[in-house]
């Protein structure tokens, strides 16, 4: 579990060259695990405090306090707090046609999951500022896209030229096709069985080897990409919880409610429940509150 404050922007005129979609910050507990997701937005992440892993599709990595990861669109990206220590990390969810330019010019390889930099108070402070314009006014939009300007801005002048060493993580091609089916021909009512008849292997077989190199079984997988459809839906759409149940593959509002709650710690319901679209989670800590607020 984490306990967060996040907030998601539900429309947005500049989403097609450069916007705000989202972002949040957390304080995750022991062994808190997150994704993969299935998002069409570029979602950087930085840590502030303690320790976690980050597993993108052939490498792991072990991150810490000034480390970043990027999450691009319809990654299969996976991260896991630490055992002693956990991390608490901000992130902001952008999109737009110029991002892949502009990771470009700043150096970040088309492949690179991770970074490192020199101060994240900058992200704090602009963290801060978005949760100050959470009114869905066109006035908070603008004010929202220019923060998604500073977050790049602010990579551009704290990115440190530091070469992380990744731990290998080799997957079969029949894993990497599997993902690939789950993630580019996604569905309501996936299952594994579906999964294995379109890449033409036995279930049973698929599923022995998915378990052993991602960890999670296919059911597992496809479940975290259904509940993080259904968080970026509820935050940044008008759909009744009905709807996004439905969208996302389950077979009424309570199915949601409550596997949403045994990931989340909190329901679709109190998700929404505040009417700038921004959720508190109350269990954050104060002293997190004050880093992020107290500027």
């Amino acid at each position: 579990m984490e306990h967060s404050i996040f907030y998601g922007v539900k429309s947005n005129h500049a989403k097609e060259h450069l916007a705000l979609s989202y972002c949040g910050i957390s304080q995750t507990e022991a062994n808190h695990d997150y994704g993969p997701s299935l998002t069409d937005s570029w979602v950087f992440h930085f840590v502030l405090q303690g320790k976690g892993d980050v597993f993108t599709e052939n490498e792991s990595f072990t991150l810490s306090a000034g480390d970043g990861f990027l999450i691009r669109p319809y990654s299969t990206t996976r991260y896991v707090s630490a055992q002693e220590d956990p991390w608490g990390y901000l992130w902001f969810g952008l999109n737009g046609s110029l991002i892949p330019e502009y990771l470009d010019a700043l150096g970040i390889a088309r492949d690179q999951a991770v970074f490192s930099v020199k101060d994240s108070l900058p992200f704090l402070r602009l963290l801060s500022r978005c949760l100050s314009h959470t009114s869905s006014s066109l006035a908070d939009e603008l004010e929202l896209n220019a923060i998604a300007n500073s977050v790049l801005a602010s990579l551009s002048t704290e990115l440190r030229s530091v070469q992380r060493i990744p731990v290998a993580r080799p997957q079969s091609q029949i894993v990497k096709d599997a993902i690939s089916v789950i993630v580019h021909e996604w569905r309501p009512g996936i299952t594994a069985s579906w999964v294995a008849t379109r890449v033409n292997v036995n279930r049973s077989h698929l599923s022995r080897v998915f378990h052993h190199e991602i960890g999670l079984t296919i059911k597992e997988y496809i479940e975290r990409i259904r509940l993080s459809h259904a968080h970026d839906m509820l935050g940044m759409t008008d759909m009744s919880i009905a709807e996004v149940a439905v969208e996302c593959g389950y077979p009424n509002a309570a199915a949601l409610t409550r596997n949403f709650h045994e990931s989340q710690g909190f329901t679709p319901s109190e998700f929404r429940k505040s009417n700038t679209g921004m959720l508190n989670n109350l269990g954050l800590g104060i002293g997190f509150l004050q880093a992020a607020f107290g500027l």
